[in-house]
């Protein structure tokens, strides 16, 4: 078994067309090319390689799950690979992370702080996060040919999508708005000047306008779950939500499911009341 051919022919026939960044992992997968065969003790091994470089599991899984892919791949395409991939069925246990949701209040505060840069880029970038439920690159890597201001959409291609699916995404009268005030380049809506290419990441300026805003630890990602908690509060139907949040299936937008009004509340509803009078208890 080659390894490194293996990885090798993925990443040549099964990722070419995909736009996300896979080098990162592939540099950390280099470790498995002195093997010629993959047991569950060599991937003991490479997890504790990856541990005492203080990686955390989340992060272990995606590695793995990279590799993963490049096997199954190999396998389904090439006639004379006959070997098992242990990676199926391998995975870590990752912290339980609980989605931050803001509220409308502390939404406002990072719009007002995010406009002290003098650039009203980062203003529209959480506007829009927080309007459309995109996640960070399909924003940032968006064109104005996927803009449909006057039918009130935007397309996610199946190439910017985390799941390889092409998503429409309706456009209030905010997001159509914070588009309008970015016309400034025929290609990039999030176009950079300095660079005559897309901005790539608002992650800097972004915190910087979390902590000014002093509204606790905040992700760029929180406001892709905040988008979708609004909906879910105001009693949007979960199908709705995942619709819009282009999700692949319905049980990964159940973490909302809570946020919903009055969602398991009314159940209890069919308990018998057994509450007692304080008094009479004091006899026993």
């Amino acid at each position: 078994m080659d390894i490194k051919k293996i990885l090798k022919f993925y990443a040549i026939n099964g990722l070419f067309e995909s736009d996300h960044e896979y080098l990162e992992k592939f540099k950390h997968l280099e470790y498995f090319y002195q093997f010629d065969e993959i047991t569950i003790e060599i991937l003991h091994q490479y997890v504790l390689y990856r541990r005492s470089s203080g990686v955390k599991n989340s992060t272990i899984n995606r590695e793995l799950n990279v590799i993963r892919s490049a096997f199954n791949y190999y396998l389904k395409h090439k006639d004379d690979a006959n070997f098992k991939n242990r990676f199926n069925g391998f995975r870590l246990f990752e912290d339980d992370y609980i989605p931050r949701f803001l509220n409308a209040s502390e939404c406002s505060k990072l719009l007002t702080e995010s406009k002290r840069f003098g650039n009203f880029y980062l203003h529209d970038y959480i506007l829009l996060l927080l309007n459309t439920g995109c996640r960070s690159g399909e924003l940032l890597k968006l064109t104005w040919d996927n803009v449909y201001l006057n039918d009130r959409y935007l397309i996610v291609r199946n190439s910017l999508s985390k799941n390889e699916k092409t998503v429409y995404k309706p456009l209030n009268d905010s997001a159509i708005t914070a588009l309008l005030r970015m016309r400034n380049h025929k290609k990039w809506v999030f176009y950079n000047e300095k660079t005559d290419d897309h901005y790539r990441t608002f992650y800097k300026r972004f915190s910087s306008a979390v902590e000014r805003a002093d509204i606790g630890k905040v992700r760029i990602h929180d406001l892709r779950h905040t988008f979708a908690s609004f909906l879910i509060k105001q009693g949007v139907p979960l199908y709705h939500v995942s619709q819009l949040l282009g999700h692949s299936d319905t049980r990964i937008t159940q973490c909302y499911a809570h946020l919903a009004p009055d969602n398991l509340h009314e159940c209890l509803n069919a308990l018998p009341i057994l509450t007692q009078n304080y008094k009479s208890l004091q006899n026993y």
